[in-house]
C-alpha cells in the first residue's frame, strides 16, 4: 500500500512527464507542474531538487537500460561473436532493441525531442561517442586476436556506422513510426547491417 508521500511523489512525476511531453523541458515550469500535481510549488521541492531532477527521475529506467547495453557491447569477444553469428541471431538482437524502444517510446521522445535546455539535451551524441569508443576497443581486441586481420580501425568509419544503426531507432521515434511498420522494413536494414559488417571483416582477413 502506498504511503501519502509515495502517492504525492508519483503524482508529481506524472504531472512533470505530461508537461515535458507537451511543452518540452525548457518551456516547462515547476509552478505549472505543481498545479497539475495538486501540490504547492514549495511542496514540490520536498521531493525534487529542481526541474532537472524531475526529468532525470522520469527517464532513469532508460538511462539504466542504456548502461546495460553498454555493458553488453563491452564484452571482450563482442566483435568475434557478431562476426560468427547468423542472420537470425542479428534479427533477434534487432528485435530486442526494437521492442525496447517501442515499449519506452515516451521516455525516448523526452530524451530525443523534448530535453533541450537540460543536461540531457546531448543525449544521443553522448551515446554515439560512448558506443564509438567501445566499438573501437572491440575492433582492436579482434585485431589482436587475429594477427592476419588487415583492416584499418578508423574512428570516423566506426562513428558513422554507429550513427547509422542508432538513426534507425531515432527516426522511428521522431517520425512516430509504429513497430508494425518497422517490422516491414527490418529485413532491408538487417541485410545491410549483417552482410555489410561480415563482408567488411571477412574481406580484411588474409
Amino acid at each position: 500500500m502506498q504511503t501519502p508521500k509515495e502517492h504525492t511523489r508519483k503524482e508529481i512525476l506524472e504531472a512533470a512527464r505530461r508537461e515535458f511531453l507537451t511543452e518540452g523541458f525548457e518551456n516547462s515550469s515547476m509552478r505549472v507542474i505543481a498545479k497539475k500535481a495538486g501540490v504547492s510549488t514549495s511542496n514540490i521541492y520536498n521531493y525534487f531538487e529542481n526541474k532537472e531532477h524531475l526529468l532525470t527521475e522520469i527517464v532513469d529506467p532508460i538511462l539504466k537500460g542504456m548502461e546495460q547495453g553498454f555493458a553488453y557491447i563491452s564484452k571482450p569477444d563482442y566483435v568475434e561473436t557478431r562476426f560468427q553469428d547468423s542472420y537470425e541471431g542479428w534479427k533477434k538482437r534487432f528485435n530486442i532493441a526494437l521492442d525496447y524502444v517501442d515499449q519506452n517510446r515516451e521516455a525516448f521522445t523526452l530524451l530525443l525531442l523534448k530535453s533541450q535546455g537540460s543536461a540531457l539535451e546531448n543525449f544521443i551524441e553522448t551515446v554515439i561517442s560512448r558506443m564509438t569508443i567501445l566499438n573501437m576497443e572491440q575492433m582492436q581486441n579482434f585485431k589482436d586476436a587475429h594477427p592476419n586481420y588487415k583492416g584499418r580501425i578508423s574512428e570516423f568509419v566506426i562513428r558513422n556506422l554507429v550513427s547509422f544503426f542508432l538513426s534507425i531507432f531515432i527516426q522511428m521515434v521522431r517520425l512516430n513510426i509504429s513497430k508494425e511498420d518497422m517490422l516491414l522494413d527490418e529485413d532491408s536494414f538487417l541485410k545491410f547491417l549483417h552482410h555489410g559488417f561480415k563482408g567488411s571483416i571477412a574481406s580484411d582477413l588474409a
